[in-house]
């Protein structure tokens, strides 16, 4: 077997545990919620510590990798994540929860910083699309995977055996790893640029902090008006370092290319849009279709199961059509996807359901793949991590945002609407409409990008 098929299968296998994870969390909300006596606000927390984390160190674990080596970060990333995941497993308060998953992100942003970067490498450019593709499936095979016994696990054995599941796969995986991936070329002369990955963790931390605190602490409170005053500051100062640096931890001259910053931040707005339904539709399914866990995970396996089909074949004609267009359609399928969903009531069927998560999966299908590919393609082979690590961060800001936002957006307007139990579907359906906007706005982003430079 050629090595670029042995790379693909080891890279799959940490990709699959991380999605797999993330999918079961979040089918896990209205059961963690009960389990711990506490609330939506409290509980998002499982998803804003493990999400912040990755977020704030994606971008130096990328630029680490290319300077020892992706081998090693993703095995380690695979090992870190394995004992992550077992500790969640024995959290007896939701703090310890909170803790462990911050633990376990670490190795998530391990996995996620070198995992594209060693596909990247392992295939030529004109397969690129292809391999973006077949990553496409395994996330998409991962989420699929992650609600359905997620929600099985959880009626028949309890929530932390949606922890303990990621241990065998993340053996096996650690081990495979240090087997079947190639030592890295080094590159002689590499120093890391610690004035400014210090300087970005602290930039973005506070940056998420507010926007996740905003609403509870009040958006004029001192606390978060100082959160927002000391991002800016660092970030700032980050910029000032990294334009004098010899070598950056991000080299902001990249986003001088179109294309290359173009396609981050649809990425960026289209993962903001995507996680007002990772946090509200778990309770829609649940409050006010009253469906079980187990259910609730059959109709959440129409978006992955859709974009499993569809990944492979919009990074293969990504290969040899237009990218820019292609993604732009995608994304334009997937506002269409979440407008549609604001409007679901307690009367709508599972087939109703099931049909409107499934054009979200045919949009992000036909979107990803080629956006990852033109992001992946327009830096230096020397730079894949990084390249990787901006495209994980952009992503995982999104999601920070959009949990943070879409939270907001609910609170606020179920407080407009009475704070009863029936202000949670006109709240829902706000939510969703803003998110659609949202989503719309990528559209536009996409849009400005030019016909992809030929290789």
């Amino acid at each position: 077997m050629e090595y670029k098929w042995k790379a693909m299968a080891v890279v799959w296998i940490g990709i699959f545990m991380a999605t797999l994870d993330g999918s079961i969390v979040n089918v896990a909300l209205p059961t963690l919620t009960n389990f711990f006596k506490t609330d939506i606000t409290t509980i998002e927390w499982v998803v804003m510590a493990y999400l912040l984390t990755i977020t704030s160190l994606l971008l130096s674990l990328g630029r680490i990798s290319d300077m020892i080596g992706r081998k090693i970060i993703f095995a380690g990333g695979l090992a870190v994540f394995t004992i992550g995941s077992g500790l969640c497993a024995f959290s007896t308060t939701e703090l310890q929860l909170i803790l462990f998953r911050i633990f376990q992100g670490i190795g998530a942003a391990m996995l996620m910083a070198t995992g594209i970067a060693i596909i990247t490498h392992a295939f030529p450019p004109r397969e690129r699309g292809k391999a973006m593709g077949l990553i496409g499936t395994v996330v998409s095979i991962g989420s699929m995977t992650g609600p359905v016994l997620g929600g099985f696990l959880i009626e028949k054995v309890g929530w932390q055996s949606i922890f303990l599941i990621n241990i065998p796969v993340g053996i096996v995986g650690t081990i495979m790893a240090l087997k079947v991936l190639h030592t890295d070329e080094k590159t002689k002369g590499q120093s890391f640029d610690i004035p400014g990955a210090l300087t970005l963790f602290i930039g973005l931390v506070s940056l998420l902090l507010a926007l996740s605190e905003g609403q509870d602490k009040g958006w004029g409170s001192s606390f978060i008006i100082s959160l927002f005053a000391l991002s800016l500051f660092f970030f700032a100062l980050f910029v000032n370092i990294e334009m004098k640096a010899k070598q950056p931890v991000l080299d902001l001259r990249h986003f001088r290319d179109r294309q290359f910053a173009a396609a981050n931040i649809s990425a960026l707005i289209s993962f903001m849009a995507m996680f007002s339904i990772i946090l509200l539709m778990p309770f829609m399914l649940q409050d006010e279709l009253n469906y079980s866990p187990q259910k609730m995970g059959l109709v959440f396996m129409a978006v992955p199961l859709v974009m499993s089909v569809v990944s492979p074949l919009s990074g293969w004609l990504s290969d040899r059509t237009n990218s820019h267009v292609l993604s732009s359609i995608g994304i334009g399928v997937a506002t269409l996807s979440i407008f549609s969903l604001g409007y679901l009531n307690g009367e709508s069927s599972f087939t109703d359901v099931t049909l409107r998560l499934s054009l979200l999966g045919l949009g992000m299908g036909l979107f990803q793949p080629p956006n990852n590919s033109i992001i992946m393609g327009s830096l230096p082979k020397e730079q894949l991590g990084i390249a990787a690590g901006i495209m994980g961060t952009m992503r995982n800001m999104g999601m920070v945002i959009g949990v943070a936002v879409s939270g907001a957006i609910f609170s606020n307007r179920y407080a407009f609407y009475g704070n009863t139990g029936n202000s949670f579907l006109p709240a829902f359906h706000d939510t969703f409409v803003v998110s659609a906007i949202i989503c719309g706005m990528a559209v536009l982003v996409s849009l400005v990008r030019t016909s992809p430079k030929t290789e």
